[in-house]
């Protein structure tokens, strides 16, 4: 009983607060969109409002150019991103896509923003082609820049 997926998930979820930058980060971030549903509330605002407006004026981006990767490889940590996304609906992750053309590793690069489609599944909102490889050297700037 305590191996049940309700208890593995609230462990992961834990461990990923205290160990995973992504997960702190995000969560912080979107403590900012509960401050904004209870400035709304205590300005009088109706619920559907208050949805209407988080939809229009809150978002949150995440860089997250591996994940593609994971996804491929059915690696954990791409299901702790898909969480997050599930957990937090204004969430969005942008990744580079890898996709191979031929037999001789040549390669279309493509910039992949996705989101949760509410449900528990993902829902891809854009694929855009890139001109080449962006990751050059250590591949952090370029990520967030492709993710722009």
């Amino acid at each position: 009983q305590i191996w049940s997926k309700k208890y593995v998930d609230e462990v992961r979820r834990w461990a990923s607060l205290r160990a995973q930058t992504l997960s702190r980060t995000v969560s912080g971030m979107m403590l900012n969109e509960k401050a904004l549903r209870l400035l709304a509330r205590l300005e009088g605002h109706d619920t559907e409002t208050i949805n209407d407006l988080m939809c229009e004026k809150f978002g949150y981006i995440v860089a997250c150019q591996v994940y593609g990767n994971m996804k491929k490889n059915q690696d954990s940590k791409a299901d702790d991103i898909e969480d997050l996304m599930h957990r937090f609906p204004h969430m969005r992750v942008a990744y580079i896509d890898n996709v191979r053309i031929n037999r001789q590793g040549e390669s279309i690069f493509y910039s992949v923003l996705v989101k949760s489609d509410g449900e528990g599944g993902i829902t891809e909102i854009y694929r855009v082609r890139l001109p080449g490889n962006p990751v050059i050297g250590e591949g952090k700037p370029e990520n967030q820049n492709h993710a722009i």
